[in-house]
């Protein structure tokens, strides 16, 4: 990935809750936006068929504004899945995708180059050519939103691993008698810190009725979601308080082991929910500081994220322009 991000390209994040897709050009600019809602509930083929019309739009978008034609498409998607074969293989926020040929589906849509790669991989191309990592040899991005994911640069080059998968770190096991995980398996970061989690344990709270301004907030639908948890945390609610405690202990023990395992130079903190709450960074900081070996606990530094959610698009932007060039993924052109 050490190609010139010199060419526009077209790029697509597809996401648990909502599709997006830009013109991205080579300053950076995000031009032609369009999006809609993912709603996997109405099976994979309505899915797969709204990403290709979004797709498609941006693409006619841009001709009509005589913008340069795009080299490729670039999409951003969860994991796990093989950014070779170009196929999401199995993610746990997307009902009914196993094995789903997307590279292939969308390419021949569009009619470009089209490359698949894992959404917090995208990130980290994002912050470390363009961000809060520039410059850094070692950087590790962490996503704390719907589910918590991560992107890993060591020495200069991304960390892929030969399945695809290096970087799951919202699978570490921070707690051997945890709550289980979209996965099935027990203690994961994500099951404790995200927000799928927080508001599991926001509705038991109100439940069991121990959050009085939580249920003030929830009102009559009783609706939770870990923004209303954040927001009672904020009201004074000692219960929420508690879970949010919870949630950026396992977050900084999370950071301090890649800190110990993989010695980075910066730590980037993004995602709609650390981008939402200042207070994370500090207790991720704390806990480094608590847990880690000292020498990498003083030079690693956490920072937030510059480009908040169009990581997921400006990332593409090297990332497809590298890959073109690249023998690896020569098969995945339309």
């Amino acid at each position: 990935m050490d190609e010139a991000a010199s060419q526009p390209i077209l790029a697509i994040d597809l996401g648990g809750t909502q599709i997006r897709a830009a013109y991205v050009s080579p300053d950076l600019a995000l031009a032609c936006r369009r999006a809609g809602r993912t709603d996997d509930r109405e099976g994979l083929e309505a899915v797969v068929e709204r990403i290709c019309s979004i797709a498609g739009r941006v693409r006619d978008d841009a001709r009509e504004a005589g913008l340069p034609d795009p080299v490729g498409v670039g999409i951003s998607s969860p994991g796990p899945l093989d950014p070779w074969r170009g196929v999401v293989t199995a993610p746990p926020n997307l009902a009914g995708w196993v094995d789903v040929p997307l590279v292939e589906r969308v390419g021949d849509y569009i009619g470009l180059p089209t490359y698949l790669e894992r959404d917090t991989n995208v990130a980290i191309m994002a912050e470390w050519r363009h961000g809060a990592a520039q410059g850094a040899d070692d950087a590790i991005y962490v996503t704390v939103s719907t589910g918590i994911g991560g992107g890993i640069v060591v020495d200069g080059r991304p960390l892929i691993g030969k399945d695809g998968t290096a970087g799951e770190i919202g699978h570490m096991v921070v707690e051997l008698d945890g709550p289980l995980c979209g996965d099935g398996c027990q203690g994961h970061v994500e099951a404790i810190a995200s927000g799928t989690a927080i508001a599991r344990e926001g509705r038991a709270l109100l439940a069991a009725g121990n959050a009085p301004h939580l249920a003030t907030l929830a009102g009559p639908t009783g609706e939770v979601d870990a923004a209303l948890v954040g927001e009672a945390a904020d009201a004074g609610d000692e219960a929420c308080q508690s879970v949010l405690a919870h949630a950026w202990t396992a977050i900084g023990a999370m950071c301090a082991s890649l800190v110990n395992v993989l010695n980075p130079e910066v730590i980037v903190l993004g995602g709609s929910i650390a981008l939402n709450r200042p207070e994370l960074q500090g207790r991720v900081r704390d806990e480094i500081n608590r847990r880690a070996f000292p020498t990498p606990a003083r030079r690693v530094r956490v920072e937030m994220a510059q480009h908040a959610a169009d990581v997921s698009l400006i990332g593409l932007l090297p990332i497809v322009n590298a890959r073109l060039h690249d023998p690896a993924f020569a098969k995945e052109h339309p």
